[in-house]
């Protein structure tokens, strides 16, 4: 097997670099074309409106700017900057394109380009409920939400030009950067409503990330806790391809930062409009496209105690057309790993110095000899070899009963991967004739990881053939935990994710308003990783002398030597018989991809007295596929094939959407000035599951200007992953925790073709205050999730409580095969089946103490509620402009019940699960070029398993930013970011992986110093 780019991949690769450059070369921007304007003399806000819609095009402007004012008559063909600048004539207001098609109105000196505005920062902001909203400007007479004058199609629904009833965050480029993150996987994750639990790059090797499938090291966003699976993402409108091992969450670290245009993020349930996975919310991510110059970035940043350092690099380019245009980006990004021995708190398993517990393992240097209870199953470490020895001549008496060795298991191994992403981005539109527009777009990446995994562990069976054998007890042989730590470098894992997403649409103006747009979608993502150094079990009982040595094998211990597992000292095994047993290997590679397709229709059906009735429908179809393949060279004498995946479904579906104003601003009366309500009905059949169809319903109700009630109702659902229905059965020995020592256990994992959909029901309420003449606006949002039918593996979300939790009792079963003929027959056949493989050794059938179904199940369900808050609010100050934004999500319940019969838990605040709160608060002070801010981080304290307190958590950044508005630096930027500027390390949490922080709440690089320089033309 080979890695890294495959030719067919390097093909596409050069042909988006040279269809990119040849679209920027091409031409040089045309004239605009003139429209026929007809706009009588009267409120500004009205005459606004009017031009958009006679020129077809996006236009922005605060409510606050254009009350009151009044717009001259206006006739005749114009550009629309020409009608512009007529109806802002003797105003002290402006208008500037940032689009195409978008023009933003606003105060002359509030921002010289779209990057350099001062909105409140991402997630900070307010809980925007249509349009763009990433300059805080909204259309004269909307009740609180910032929307968009042109009919614009916003994350929520499939309807153009219209308010959703859900609460919807929106930051654009100049918000990310402002959050002071470096990239878009670190500003989401900023997010409150995001918990850090589950995929990401510091979770995969930290025991936060319990399911094991992020081999690629990617980061999926898990909205309010339920899981990366239940968070749809998509990426302009459109669905992406999985990640890791079972293609079930969407990785955004493949995405370019510099190609990002905004965010939109759907705190609620969706399925009604999207399909499956929206049960948590939808993150839509908007990519930039029609772009008039150049934007080149540089970054570097480093974290204050040395480790890690972080380079970027990123061009963006466009060109503008009569009726189209093509935008070429490019991003480089690189970070080095982070080393465990870097932070204290990561750099020793004994967590007695912080008042925990010591976590060092029985798998240790100087190795165990272990003994096995007949009765409870139980394996621990009972004689310790005594270091400071070579192994050589050691005497039985010298095995001290009852002591034990305890081993590092992070040793030399990386919290955080190296990273490096090469990512190139095209969009290409065009308009033919009157109405009708085609648009295309490619997206590329490529990204490398390495790092040093764990240290190798073993547990392994030494007899009398093995010269340096020693028995306390007399006995023929002995079981021994041993680590590798001190006798072979750790095992590294390295590899790559490239993704490939190809998009085709046809949109088309038709008569009354209407439109059909037409799409197409190609999406595909490859990892590739291989890990090596691996100790190789068979090879190693070899080495050991537990079989003689085999004529397959280049290896004699004749001639090479004996493993000797009773050396006390480093450098007591010969360089040659460590080569051997530390040869082993395993490697994978997963394909998943998504083709889809689509055709929609919307537009007004008839007036009703508060506006028009509008609708859209549509019909939608997809072919999801996911292939794997592999190699083990861990547990046999040449490396073997793993099973082969070749999984696939279709997915066929329709949609109908409908938005009714009863009342609007024609026909408002006292305690309502809008009354519309909305309604959504969207049926998927799936080629493996069935049909699923699932209802929305929505409330908009707009008591005073400015002051309004939002609600919505819908049933949601996801479907299970390809590889959770159609994975192979496999056996696999691990040891699980019980009673302060460990019990071997043989674990029963793979698919379950008997799975049915995840369903939920969610309810949102979102009550805005903004009063046109307020300063300050604010947002409260409750939401309330009923999630059943979940798909699991109890067992492996609960690894460590398997075998003591009563709740996991229906998938444990204890047996004692030392002392029950039956128990060792059955044990017998299941590790001697094809399906068993091993990557940790092999053992004797009496050691095994327990059978664990690990499979996956429809389990019991999970209940969350919760509220959002948001603030805003600015005013002068100093001369200058301070804007303040605050924004926190509190959870009331986080109830789960991992089986129908067993009781409901309350996880909310407990290590794994979200936190009671979380917040974010910053203040922006801008002076004519500069604009400094702050903004504070908080955690809620929470409890680990066994109750014990885990404390709250605040971290300060500070942000400086120098943005020439003239002289031969006014089109660049420098902006200095200092991320926990008081180098806060994680709270204490007594961690049975050995760290002694949660990598789910946590960020384990301390003070981070960023400087970022930036040029556009």
């Amino acid at each position: 097997m080979t890695f890294g780019t495959s030719t067919p991949v390097r093909s596409v690769r050069r042909l988006l670099l040279g269809v990119g450059a040849a679209a920027l070369l091409a031409g040089a921007v045309q004239a605009q074309s003139l429209y026929a304007v007809n706009i009588e003399a009267g409120p500004l806000d009205a005459a606004l409106l009017s031009l958009a819609k006679q020129t077809d095009q996006q236009l922005f402007f605060p409510r606050e700017a254009v009350a009151g004012r009044k717009a001259p008559a206006l006739q005749g063909r114009y550009t629309p900057e020409q009608a512009l600048a007529v109806l802002l004539g003797g105003t002290d207001l402006s208008a500037r394109r940032t689009g195409p098609e978008v023009l933003v109105v606003q105060r002359r000196g509030a921002a010289a380009a779209p990057a350099e505005a001062n909105p409140p920062r991402p997630f900070v902001g307010e809980i925007a409920e249509a349009g763009p909203a990433l300059l805080g400007l909204v259309e004269a007479g909307s009740s609180t939400a910032p929307t968009t004058v042109e009919e614009l199609q916003v994350t929520g629904s499939h309807i153009r030009g219209v308010q959703s009833p859900s609460p919807l965050v929106v930051a654009d480029r100049a918000d990310l950067e402002r959050t002071g993150q470096t990239t878009l996987v670190q500003a989401l994750r900023a997010l409150p409503q995001n918990f850090g639990g589950g995929a990401a790059e510091g979770t995969a090797l930290t025991g936060a990330d319990r399911s094991g499938r992020n081999g690629a090291f990617g980061t999926g966003i898990n909205l309010r806790g339920l899981g990366a699976g239940a968070t749809l993402v998509l990426v302009n409108g459109r669905r992406i391809a999985g990640s890791g091992a079972f293609g079930d969450f969407a990785d955004v670290s493949s995405i370019p930062t510099a190609a990002v245009e905004r965010v939109e993020v759907l705190l609620d349930g969706a399925s009604a409009i999207y399909g499956s996975d929206a049960v948590g919310g939808v993150v839509n991510i908007i990519l930039r496209r029609g772009l008039e110059g150049g934007e080149l970035r540089l970054l570097g940043g480093t974290a204050t105690r040395g480790e890690p350092v972080e380079g970027q690099a990123s061009v963006v380019a466009g060109r503008r057309w009569d009726g189209g245009g093509a935008l070429f980006a490019y991003e480089l990004q690189r970070r080095d790993a982070l080393p465990a021995a870097a932070r204290p708190f990561s750099a020793s398993a004994d967590l007695r110095r912080f008042g925990g517990r010591d976590q060092r393992q029985a798998n240790s240097f100087p190795g165990n000899i272990q003994r096995t209870d007949p009765v409870t199953g139980i394996t621990a470490p009972y004689w310790a070899i005594p270091a400071g020895q070579n192994g050589v001549g050691l005497q039985p008496g010298d095995l001290q009963a009852g002591t034990a060795n305890r081993g590092e298991p992070r040793k030399g191994s990386d919290l955080l991967p190296q990273q490096t992403l090469n990512a190139v981005y095209l969009a290409l539109d065009q308009a033919v004739g009157e109405g009708f527009e085609l648009t295309a777009d490619a997206r590329y990446s490529a990204r490398r990881f390495r790092l040093r995994s764990l240290p190798s562990t073993a547990t392994f069976t030494v007899n009398r053939s093995n010269p340096f054998f020693v028995s306390p007890t007399g006995a023929a042989s002995h079981s021994l935990a041993y680590s590798f730590a001190e006798d072979l470098p750790n095992p590294v894992i390295s590899g790559t994710a490239e993704t490939l997403a190809l998009t085709a649409g046809a949109e088309a103006r038709l008569p009354r308003g209407w439109r059909a747009d037409l799409h197409g979608a190609f999406a595909q993502e490859i990892d590739e990783s291989r890990n090596t150094g691996l100790v190789n079990s068979a090879l190693l009982s070899e080495a050991l002398g537990a079989v003689a040595d085999r004529p397959q094998t280049l290896f004699s211990t004749a001639r090479d030597g004996f493993f000797n597992p009773f050396a006390g000292v480093p450098g007591a095994n010969s360089s040659e018989v460590l080569a051997f047993v530390g040869s082993g290997f395993s490697t994978s590679r997963s394909r998943s991809r998504v083709v889809s397709g689509g055709l929609q229709l919307d537009g007004a059906l008839w007036r009703l007295p508060g506006g028009e009735l509008k609708v859209a429908a549509g019909v939608q179809a997809r072919r999801e596929t996911l292939t794997s393949s592999g190699a083990n060279y861990a547990s046999s004498l040449a490396p073997t094939p793993t099973r082969a995946v070749d999984v696939s479904r279709s997915v066929a579906a329709g949609f109908l959407e409908a938005r009714a104003p009863l009342i609007g601003p024609v026909n408002r009366r006292p305690g309502v000035e809008r009354l519309e309500f909305s309604a959504s009905l969207r049926t998927e059949r799936y080629s493996d599951v069935g049909p699923t169809t699932n209802p929305r319903l929505g409330l908009i109700w707009e008591a005073l200007p400015g002051v309004a009630v939002r609600a919505t109702y819908g049933r949601s659902f996801r479907a299970p992953a390809l590889r959770e229905v159609q994975d192979p059965t496999s056996y696999s020995p691990t040891f699980l925790p019980f009673g302060g020592a460990r019990v071997l256990s043989l674990l029963l994992n793979g698919g379950n073709t008997d799975l049915e959909p995840e369903t939920a029901e969610s309810w949102t309420a979102t009550l805005d205050v903004a009063p046109p003449n307020w300063p300050v606006a604010v947002h409260l949002t409750g939401f309330d999730v009923r999630f059943d039918d979940r798909i699991e593996r109890p067992v492996q979300q609960s690894v460590t409580t398997a075998l003591s939790d009563p709740t996991l009792a229906p998938f444990v079963e204890r047996i004692a095969p030392a002392l029950n003929a039956a128990d060792l027959a059955r044990i017998t056949a299941l590790i001697s089946s094809p399906q068993f493989v091993s990557v940790n050794g092999s053992f004797p059938a009496e050691q095994y103490g327990a059978l664990v179904d690990n499979r996956y199940v429809n389990t019991g369900g999970l209940h969350v509620r919760g509220l959002d808050l948001t603030a805003t609010g600015g005013f002068e100050l100093g001369g200058g402009r301070l804007d303040l934004a605050a924004t926190g999500a509190y959870i009331l319940d986080y109830e789960q019940q991992v089986t129908p019969a067993s009781p409901i838990v309350e996880r909310r605040g407990v290590a794994g699960f979200p936190v009671r709160f979380r917040g974010r608060a910053t203040a922006d002070w801008t002076r004519g070029d500069l604009t400094s801010g702050v903004a504070i981080n908080y955690v809620s304290a929470y409890r680990d398993g066994v109750g014990a307190r885990i404390d709250d958590h605040a971290t300060a950044d500070l942000q400086l930013r120098w943005a020439p508005s003239r002289g031969p630096l006014k089109d660049a930027a420098a902006t200095l970011i200092v991320r926990n500027v008081f180098d806060r390390s994680p709270p204490f949490y007594d961690n049975t992986s050995g760290l002694a922080y949660d990598p789910a709440n946590a960020d384990p690089i301390g003070r981070y110093v960023v400087l970022q320089l930036t040029r556009r033309w």
